[in-house]
């Protein structure tokens, strides 16, 4: 594993597949809830969290090329795919047939980016290269204030401009392209991941006052985010939907805490560490994976399509099958194709 964190690795495979489920539509609201309060914002964290100080000293230029390959081709390569799948096969069936979206539409939403209102209804999440690659660029920036007291003052004052303008223009108004206002909210959770990476990244951090205050600190953490998150709307960060402002945050910032104290508890496994290594594959490709499980759902075992919207079980099927064909997709692309991913070659 080379100089890998291990329990990044479990984080990142619990944090996929809340997304993948997520996107399945089986699920009672109240886990939709616990869900969505806290897994784009996660994301946003480790990104953040695993940022170098030696950001501060790179141009503005070479940083900007490095991200536009690292963020901005595997957006378009997906694009291409999700696209011609949606345009060949996925437009023609069920749902989509249903929603007659003129193909114009999508091509349109690939320059876009926004993945409301069907910009991106040929895959909706890969709105997230785009808002991930805006954060960076917001973030290379922020980096560079001298005092931790006015960095934390400045992702304060975003989180309410954010706030603000998703909470002025709701999906149905105006959304600036590339997500860039929604970049304002998640640019809080990149730029905490990176101002408390030092005591997060240390092993002792749930564990200073011993056992029984590691258990309580858990405890207590995930009680906020529970009772925030049920307590909060269901929240949709791709919408800029975050319902209450202080709930949506305690929730997400408890959540984080709390699913990081359970990946760390984790042992050593090698599924864990090989969906957390495969992220960047899962996540955009498991769209495209659930209209065949529903095609073998329907025309081979026979069972009607709607069970999916009633069925939890379906709906944990949907992901973990997801996720296993994927795995194996993932290491084709990181050894055959990695230029898709705009890499010459694997990482580590």
């Amino acid at each position: 594993m080379g100089n890998r964190i291990l329990w990044i690795d479990n984080l990142k495979a619990i944090a996929i597949f809340f997304v993948v489920i997520g996107h399945t539509v089986g699920l009672p609201e109240t886990i939709e809830k616990l869900i969505f309060s806290f897994h784009m914002p996660v994301f946003f964290w480790l990104s953040g969290m695993l940022v170098k100080d030696t950001l501060k000293e790179i141009p503005f230029l070479p940083f900007l090329k490095a991200k536009a390959k690292k963020r901005l081709i595997p957006y378009l390569y997906f694009s291409v795919i999700s696209y011609i799948l949606w345009f060949a096969l996925f437009r023609h069936f069920g749902t989509q047939a249903a929603l007659n979206i003129p193909p114009v539409r999508p091509l349109i939403g690939i320059f876009y980016g926004n993945g409301i209102n069907y910009w991106l209804v040929h895959n909706t999440v890969l709105w997230f290269f785009l808002c991930l690659f805006i954060t960076e660029i917001m973030f290379f920036y922020i980096i560079r204030i001298p005092s931790r007291r006015l960095l934390f003052l400045i992702l304060f004052i975003l989180s309410i401009i954010g706030y603000i303008d998703t909470y002025i223009n709701k999906p149905d108004g105006f959304r600036l392209p590339w997500n860039i206002d929604i970049a304002l909210t998640l640019v809080v959770f990149y730029g905490l991941g990176y101002a408390l990476r030092k005591p997060i990244l240390s092993d002792n951090i749930f564990k200073r006052g011993g056992r029984l205050a590691d258990a309580s600190l858990i405890i207590l953490a995930m009680a906020f985010y529970i009772i925030s998150s049920l307590l909060n709307d269901k929240v949709a960060v791709v919408a800029g939907l975050y319902g209450n402002y202080f709930l949506f945050y305690i929730a997400a910032l408890s959540g984080i805490f709390f699913w990081i104290a359970i990946a760390k508890r984790i042992p050593q496994s090698k599924l864990f560490s090989k969906v957390g290594d495969s992220t960047l594959i899962i996540f955009p490709m498991h769209l495209l994976v659930f209209p065949f499980l529903t095609a073998i759902q329907v025309y081979i075992f026979k069972l009607p399509a709607s069970l999916k919207h009633e069925s939890v079980i379906l709906s944990i099927l949907y992901a973990v099958i997801s996720i296993l064909i994927l795995l194996p997709v993932a290491d084709i692309i990181y050894k055959k194709f990695p230029f898709i991913l705009g890499i010459v070659k694997r990482d580590g």
